[in-house]
């Protein structure tokens, strides 16, 4: 009785320092009542309880349409409700999480279950009471598999598996409503007949889609919140073929927090009349051959760039303990950061702050804040890099070694970024970047020099299911957009430039950056999880808005060449 008397009194403060308006909420409510039950009797035979319990509930919305060249190719509507529990057992300093085994048969359906939409209290608490006792097995038979390893080693490095964080309550506003189905579709068929008058683009796609997303959440800490994560977007894709044979592709994504949030009709359409125009000219363009030299990455490839190599290395991830075989296949996939706290990792006239209270700037909305993570944990700035010293990690409740508390940055199913911004304190003028640009080709005696300005997105299309992101085997970028800038002011488009050999390690030699930034958002989903459970956490399948302010960054030293591999012949019989 004393073991668990402080765990049902943590969970009662939590249920009392909820407001009157939560308490009405009957998901909320059933949610807290198997809470305190199950923080109170929820034990097997002599096992131990669980020390922690987490439940949350994700209620999606979800509209969107799909058109090809005016002609509607799909559309949905639908809703749903998903609980995700997390059960921990052991205490804090040792516990059944940060440890990989292979999960045993029905594992997976421990920590996801579909929750019926009708607000049925009784049907409520039987769906998340099975559920609960699932992710407690689950748990005692981690935990027992856990020390059965560590009996068999010399720890050396005793982190603890879960922070110490203060309860933190907040209560969102009301749901907001979904948009009406038919300008969802009445958009995507106007964008995709934008293509139909362009007889060299063979195929095209437009997907509008609308998500209206409520979470719950409680915990046996007294962590309790409700929160809207709406978020809307446009992503627009179309292939041409050159000449020779070669695909070209190219895309873009607009997004926005609600539907009425997004870009307007007209800029819209005229963003995806200048990517049928871009494609038209890319057809033409010649094929990069082979480059060594200075690259100046402007605008969306910047950012774009900060996102692919950069942005990784800058959350927090944990290598967990494992049984023997699978140790050294985890220790590769272990972040190399984490070892460089207090290093220098940039120049030391760029910064990297991360601040989910931003909301704008002076380029426009930033859709990446929130008010609370998925943990309960409090948004708050972060300063990550400073005078090019990294001095921390975007982080959550699981400690690594220097970085014991979370920063606020659980999102998605991992760590994640809200407005990461990189800022120069020496930021040059667009004149004073190309006079260092071109310093740099004649120092080198160069015909030319290289300017990146759209690259490969890291993934095609928003809110995907699948995972995002380069491979971590490949490190190779690829260029959409680039140009070769001669002495005289000449500019001569290339296509198919892929950038090679560019690492983390590369940001240390930035040669400068302009005090002009562009904003890039992203819906981020962290990849990577050592955790086989992480991925059946419905917070995972839509990933987590998130926007990114980068300056144009110069390189003074960067491989591109052409792609490897022949080229496929061209359609023997032309379009119809």
């Amino acid at each position: 009785m004393t073991r668990t008397l402080p765990r049902v009194i943590a969970a009662l403060l939590g249920i009392a320092s909820i407001p009157a308006a939560a308490q009405t909420d009957t998901v909320l409510r059933a949610m807290r009542d198997e809470l305190a039950r199950s923080m109170n009797d929820l034990r097997l035979g002599e096992l131990e309880p669980p020390y922690f319990v987490g439940y949350a509930v994700r209620e999606v919305t979800d509209v969107r349409a799909d058109a090809s060249l005016g002609a509607m190719a799909s559309s949905s509507e639908t809703k749903s409700r998903a609980l995700h529990v997390e059960v921990r057992v052991g205490d804090r300093n040792l516990d059944n999480t940060n440890f990989y085994s292979r999960p045993s048969p029905g594992s997976f359906s421990t920590t996801r279950v579909v929750l019926p939409l009708e607000d049925d209290y009784l049907e409520l608490r039987r769906a998340i009471w099975l559920a609960t006792d699932s992710a407690y097995k689950v748990a005692l038979d981690q935990i027992s598999r856990k020390r059965a390893v560590l009996q068999n080693e010399t720890v050396v490095e005793a982190t603890p598996d879960f922070s110490v964080e203060d309860p933190f309550t907040h209560q969102g506003g009301p749901t907001l409503s979904a948009p009406d189905p038919s300008r969802v579709r009445a958009l995507a068929l106007e964008l995709s007949a934008v293509f139909g008058d362009h007889a060299d683009i063979h195929a095209s796609s437009v997907n509008a889609r609308a998500l209206g997303i409520r979470v719950r959440y409680v915990n046996s800490e007294g962590s309790s919140f409700v929160r809207n994560d709406p978020a809307a977007s446009v992503t627009v894709r179309a292939t041409t073929r050159a000449p020779d044979g070669s695909e070209i592709s190219d895309s873009f994504i607009a997004y926005g927090r609600t539907w009425e949030r997004l870009p307007d009709r007209r800029e819209l359409l005229e963003r995806s009349a200048a990517l049928a125009a871009r494609l038209g000219d890319l057809r033409e363009a010649q094929i990069l051959d082979r480059y060594a030299g200075p690259i100046l990455f402007e605008g969306q490839a910047a950012a774009e760039l900060v996102r692919q190599v950069l942005l990784p290395r800058l959350l927090v991830q944990r290598a967990p303990h494992a049984e023997r075989r699978m140790r050294q296949a985890l220790e590769r996939l272990a972040n190399p950061y984490q070892d460089k706290l207090g290093s220098r990792v940039l120049p030391r006239f760029l910064a990297i702050t991360d601040d989910p209270t931003l909301s704008e700037n002076e380029q426009g909305p930033l859709w990446g804040g929130y008010a609370v993570d998925d943990e309960g944990v409090p948004a708050r700035e972060t300063t990550v890099v400073r005078r090019g010293m990294l001095r921390t990690l975007l982080s959550t409740r699981n400690p690594i070694e220097g970085i014991s508390q979370s920063s606020g940055h659980m999102r998605a199913g991992g760590s994640a970024p809200s407005n990461l911004v990189v800022s120069s304190s020496d930021g040059l003028t667009v004149d004073e970047m190309s006079e260092e640009f071109r310093a740099l080709v004649e120092e080198r005696e160069l015909e030319y020099g290289i300017i990146v300005r759209r690259l490969r997105a890291s993934s095609g299309s928003a809110f995907a299911r699948g995972p995002s992101g380069p491979s971590r085997g490949d490190r190779s970028l690829r260029a959409v957009v680039a140009v070769k800038a001669f002495p005289d002011g000449r500019e001569e488009l290339v296509r198919q430039a892929v950038l090679t050999g560019l690492s983390e390690g590369s940001f240390r030699d930035i040669v400068a950056a302009s005090e002009a930034v562009t904003n890039h958002t992203i819906a981020f989903r962290p990849s990577g999880s050592f955790d086989p459970l992480s991925f059946m956490n419905p917070a995972r399948r839509y990933g987590a808005l998130a926007s990114l302010v980068v300056p144009s960054l110069l390189f003074e030293d960067v491989s591109a060449r052409r792609p490897p591999g022949n080229i496929p012949l061209p359609p023997v019989v032309p379009k119809p």
